[in-house]
């Protein structure tokens, strides 16, 4: 149980790290995501800054959950899903598509992919969560994600 507690503490510490990455050091996410997503440029750096404040609100929540309440370790599997997802489907695609570097990729792949299949393996192992609910997080993971290849593929065509 030890092990899901640091989890949950790490969870929300990625995600600022990624968004120093994103936005600071070295910067330049949304030039980047607009030269790869052209038909996006309109979107203001508030928006951004929204989102991200809104997710990580979402992280801290569920690793307060897990940390501070017993047995209650979905939110933050979903969540740390999320954060694997978001590295797979904008970064790295992204990275792959543009042949360039997408600012948030490095933090992804040494952060988020680790601490989420670290969160499945803990969760599984420990039998936290049932396999069945297990297996509908890593289905519902990447749903936001494919809904936002769904939208930017609409709003191209138009």
């Amino acid at each position: 149980m030890e092990s899901m507690k640091l989890l949950a503490l790490l969870a929300p510490l990625a995600y600022l790290l990624h968004c120093t990455e994103e936005f600071a050091f070295p910067g330049g996410f949304i030039s980047w995501y607009h030269s790869w997503r052209p038909s996006l440029g309109k979107q203001k750096p508030s928006y951004y800054w929204r989102v991200n404040i809104i997710v990580f609100l979402i992280v801290a929540v569920t690793g307060w959950f897990a940390f501070f309440t017993k047995d209650n370790n979905s939110g933050l599997v979903i969540s740390t899903s999320f954060l694997a997802s978001n590295t797979i489907f904008t970064h790295i695609i992204g990275a792959i598509k543009t042949h360039s570097y997408s600012p948030g990729m490095i933090t992804g792949i040494i952060l988020y992919l680790p601490i989420c299949v670290i969160c499945y393996f803990v969760t599984y192992t420990l039998h936290l969560i049932s396999i069945s609910n297990l297996c509908i997080y890593i289905i519902i993971a990447p749903l936001y994600e494919l809904w936002n290849w769904y939208k930017y593929r609409k709003l191209s065509k138009e």
